[in-house]
């Protein structure tokens, strides 16, 4: 009852497009230039999920996933904004009424980076969430989500305005 896809891939593009720093402000923001020049792409993504035991009526799943992405231009240096090796896991509990979940996404750091970039601490975001579903005929869903558990200070590295402005902290949803 496993399930695993594992994808590996290499892409070289002719004439890749980026916006490349300049290293110049203008009204006290950076300008940057369209690019263009080869680039090479390569990497790999893993998923997996396997049903663990039957548990209370339910059962428990299990899901791991993996995903990294190298990247260079013709002349060496790095593409911007490409986001560093991640990890996430999750189990589940799958009963008729009710599913709980609870999920950890981990980021590493990124330091492989273009001209005028920064550097991007890793972080890692724990999410829980109920699902209850009060009628056999699946109708009406009740889902309580909560995000970024531990409120972690988190940022991705693809962003533009990353250095300003991080993901959202802790919080919770409730949906109908």
């Amino acid at each position: 009852n496993l399930e695993l896809s594992v994808t590996g891939f290499a892409n070289w593009f002719d004439n890749f497009i980026y916006l490349a720093a300049t290293g110049l402000e203008e009204d006290g923001l950076p300008l940057f230039l369209h690019a263009q020049q080869d680039a090479t792409y390569t990497g790999f993504e893993v998923e997996g999920d396997a049903p663990l035991a039957g548990l209370a009526g339910g059962k428990l799943l299990a899901e791991l996933g993996a995903s990294h992405v190298r990247s260079r231009l013709g002349d060496g240096s790095a593409v911007p904004r490409i986001p560093p090796f991640s990890m996430s896991g999750a189990l589940e509990w799958q009963a008729t009424a009710v599913d709980l979940r609870g999920e950890v996404e981990w980021h590493a750091r990124q330091n492989r980076l273009a001209a005028f970039e920064t550097a991007t601490p890793g972080f890692a975001l724990v999410n829980l969430s109920a699902r209850w579903q009060p009628f056999a005929d699946e109708r009406l869903s009740l889902l309580l989500q909560l995000d970024n558990l531990f409120d972690a200070v988190a940022r991705r590295h693809a962003s533009y305005t990353k250095d300003f402005v991080p993901l959202a902290g802790r919080s919770v949803k409730l949906t109908v």
